[in-house]
């Protein structure tokens, strides 16, 4: 029997934890809080000018109070208000269609404050 020592070194429990950690982030991962910046109307609160109510409709069709409107015409009308832009958006609708409007919205007026309205399914 050879009684030399062995100098090699042993991995396997450095890959066990490795393994246990992938595991754990890959489990966490999808549940992580995602944030947007938005701010909810009060009552009272100093007014800049004429509110702009923009309604997003369960099947992706903007209005503008009321009166339907492309796309296309929302750059300008919200160029030429100076107010809050109150944004109210169809449960039903996946969120992106949200968060591309108001993209829409700030990268026309940066400084405006957008709010988020609840509204219940058939509103």
């Amino acid at each position: 029997m050879d009684a030399r020592l062995r100098s090699d070194i042993n991995v396997t429990p450095l890959v066990d934890i490795v393994l246990v950690l992938l595991i754990v982030f890959i489990t966490l991962v999808p549940a992580l809080p995602t944030a947007l910046a938005t701010a909810l109307p009060r009552p009272g609160a100093g007014r800049a000018g004429p509110t702009l109510r923009l309604a997003l409709g369960a099947d992706g069709g903007l209005e503008l109070d009321g009166r339907p409107l492309s796309p296309a015409e929302l750059p300008e009308r919200v160029r030429v208000s100076s107010g809050r832009v109150l944004l109210r958006v169809a449960p039903s609708l996946p969120f992106h269609c949200a968060t591309e409007v108001m993209d829409l919205i700030k990268g026309v007026r940066p400084e405006a404050r957008i709010s988020l309205v609840a509204a219940r399914e058939g509103n």
